[in-house]
C-alpha cells in the first residue's frame, strides 16, 4: 500500500516534518505502508537488513536474546518513531522487532533510501540528527541504571513510553504499556515488587492513574521533576 507523506498524521512527529511538497511527494513514492498484527514479528535479530521503518501508528518491541534464552528489552517505540536504523549501514538488524499491538508502518528500502540520502542535503541531516538523538538515549538509559534510584528510574520509564506526538506539554498522557511487570521491571532494572510498589506510590500521590496496562499520567510536570 502506498503512502502520502504530505497529508500524513504524524507528519509534524517524523524526520520529514519541515520538507516541502515537493521532496515529500518524491519520498511518498519511496514508501509503501504495511500492517502488523499484534505479536507479529517485524524482523529477527541478525536477519539481513532491507529496510527501515517509520511507525504511523501501534507500538513496537525491540529486544535482543541473551546468551541464556532471556530477552532483553531494548526499547518499546511509538507513532514517529524509526526502526531498524542499522539498515543504513550495516548487513543485518542487531535485534528482533515485534508489535506489542495492531501496527502501520512506513517502509522504505534501503538502497532506494541511501540514494535519497545522496541527493538530498536536508533529509541526510535529519538522518543524522535521529541517529543522534538514538545514540543520546542509549547513553541516557546506561546512566539511567547506573545513578538514578528506584522512584527516579520508574518517573524516567514512563516519561520515555508517552508518544512523540504528545510529548510536548502540560496535559495528560495516556500509556498503553503492553507490557507484562516482569518486561517492565527488566527494562529499569528493578524487582517486579519494587516497580508495583512505586506504581502505588505514584497512584497515592495522584501523579498517575492506572486500569489494567494502561496507565494515565496526571501530572507530568511532577514525574519530569522526578526523572532528573
Amino acid at each position: 500500500m502506498t503512502c502520502n507523506c504530505q497529508d500524513c498524521i504524524i507528519r509534524d512527529v517524523t524526520i520529514f516534518s519541515d520538507l516541502g511538497e515537493g521532496e515529500l511527494k518524491s519520498i511518498s513514492l519511496l514508501i509503501h505502508l504495511s500492517r502488523y498484527r499484534k505479536h507479529q514479528i517485524l524482523f529477527l535479530e541478525d536477519n539481513p537488513a532491507h529496510t527501515v521503518f517509520i511507525i504511523k501508528s501501534g507500538m513496537i518491541k525491540v529486544s535482543k536474546s541473551l546468551e541464556d534464552g532471556r530477552e532483553q528489552i531494548l526499547r518499546v517505540l511509538r507513532s514517529g518513531d524509526i526502526l531498524g536504523f542499522e539498515a543504513i549501514y550495516e548487513d543485518s538488524y542487531s535485534a528482533t522487532a515485534e508489535a506489542l499491538s495492531k501496527a502501520e508502518l512506513c517502509c522504505l528500502n534501503k538502497e532506494r533510501l541511501l540514494q535519497l540520502l545522496e541527493t538530498n542535503s536536508r533529509i541526510s541531516f535529519k538522518m543524522m540528527k535521529a541517529l543522534g538523538k538514538e545514540l543520546e538515549e542509549a547513553q541516557s538509559k546506561i546512566r539511567d541504571l547506573g545513578l538514578k534510584n528506584a522512584r527516579e528510574k520508574m518517573a524516567t520509564f514512563l516519561l520515555s513510553q508517552v508518544s512523540p506526538s504528545e510529548k510536548s506539554g502540560d496535559k495528560e498522557k495516556k500509556l498503553t504499556l503492553g507490557l507484562s511487570r516482569q518486561e517492565i521491571s527488566d527494562m529499569v532494572g528493578l524487582s517486579q515488587e519494587t516497580v508495583s510498589r512505586i506504581l502505588s506510590e505514584f497512584k497515592k500521590d495522584k501523579i498517575i492513574k492506572t486500569d489494567r496496562k494502561e496507565i494515565v499520567i496526571l501530572k507530568p510536570d511532577k514525574l519530569t521533576s522526578l526523572s532528573s
